[in-house]
């Protein structure tokens, strides 16, 4: 056993994981972290050159605050890493009338007085030649929203959290925890570590950590297309094309980003099959891109060229796709930390910031109740 005792174990060193270690490295605990991999990779859920923030957030009001948090993070990390993290190109929101995206986008400017307009189908066609909304669509315009590169993201959680003091474990799996209400252990293949509290942020990792705790999360395969634009292609710039999301019929969404020298990035939401980190399907084929190219014909159609690049990563969902966020109903000395349901990279700042609170007093100044086990009767 290492004889060293450490405040806080973390195991996943992704886009949560990695942040948590830096609040709390930052904040002069002694920090401990394993990723069965070496962040940022290409074998979870936070790889593929860009993803979505954005302020006018249509999956709930209550998301709001957490995302205005990781906004001013995300720039203090821009400042202390010295690294280009987000880009703002704002962002579109489209659908038809009762359109779950447009309506949420909405409800959420409204409440927290945030700066939209939105268009209906003849105004987008007048701002954005690129764009051919249906005539009974409509969209709402998110000026704050844009791009974070998930990889310099974590890299420069992970680079400063070491700067800061934290140890940092890579192409270390954690084969087991355990805990007491003194102290928490973490074995790998390289020993075992003692802490006072653990941070289980593995991903979709994580239901092979929970310890008998029967929590309902589905591994989900994600697929990712670029795509070369056959007209106007200094209209895909992220100077003049914003991030885009857009709600075509009820459960059927796609969201993508400009061209950023490697074609226009487009993938449907919640397309995938349902897997497990060892049985993902990596390779992509005519059935994976046949409803991005559908979508781009008719929506976007400067867009389906040539097919330049696939990636295939992974969501890991609850029932209801909020997030996961609380303390084990076993141990009040571990945190379970399973936020994305696909949506998460963007607070991955503020998340960590949350995760750093829970793991060290237990309660944290950003509301985040209704990410608890409660909700999904596991107690």
């Amino acid at each position: 056993m290492n004889s060293k005792t450490y405040d806080v174990a973390i195991v996943g060193l992704g886009a949560m994981g990695g942040a948590a270690a830096y609040h709390l490295a930052r904040r002069g605990l002694r920090v401990v972290g394993f990723d069965r991999h070496s962040p940022p990779h290409d074998q979870g859920s936070s790889h593929g050159e860009t993803r979505i923030i954005r302020e006018a957030y249509a999956e709930g009001v209550a998301y709001v605050k957490i995302v205005q948090r990781a906004y001013e993070l995300w720039a203090e990390l821009e400042e202390e890493s010295g690294r280009d993290l987000y880009l703002q190109t704002g962002g579109m929101m489209f659908g038809s009338a009762g359109s779950e995206v447009v309506s949420g986008a909405e409800t959420s400017a409204e409440t927290h007085n945030l700066a939209y307009e939105k268009l209906s189908a003849d105004e987008i066609r007048r701002r954005y030649k690129i764009f051919t909304p249906d005539d009974d669509m409509s969209a709402i315009s998110d000026p704050r929203a844009g791009i974070l590169y998930p990889e310099s993201c974590v890299q420069a959680h992970m680079e400063l959290a070491e700067r800061h003091g934290a140890e940092l474990f890579l192409d270390q799996p954690a084969l087991s925890w355990g805990s007491d209400s003194n102290s928490v252990t973490v074995t790998t293949d390289a020993g075992t570590y003692t802490a006072q509290s653990l941070i289980l942020a593995a991903g979709a990792w994580l239901p092979q950590l929970l310890k008998g705790l029967e929590v309902p999360l589905q591994v989900e395969r994600q697929v990712l297309l670029w795509h070369e634009p056959i007209a106007n292609r200094e209209l895909f710039s992220p100077e003049q094309c914003p991030i885009f999301i857009w709600d075509t019929g009820p459960g059927v969404h796609f969201y993508g980003f400009p061209d950023l020298g490697t074609g226009v990035k487009v993938a449907r939401m919640h397309y995938g099959e349902t897997t497990s980190p060892e049985d993902l399907r990596r390779e992509t084929d005519s059935d994976d891109a046949s409803p991005v190219q559908s979508f781009l014909e008719r929506y976007m159609p400067d867009v389906p060229g040539k097919l330049l690049d696939s990636q295939v990563c992974m969501f890991t969902n609850t029932p209801d796709e909020d997030f996961l966020i609380d303390l084990h109903p076993g141990y009040q000395n571990v945190v379970i930390a399973s936020p994305c349901s696909g949506h998460g990279f963007k607070f991955a700042s503020a998340i960590g910031e949350i995760l750093a609170d829970l793991a060290t007093v237990g309660e944290s100044k950003l509301d985040f109740s209704m990410f608890g086990l409660d909700r999904l009767n596991i107690q």
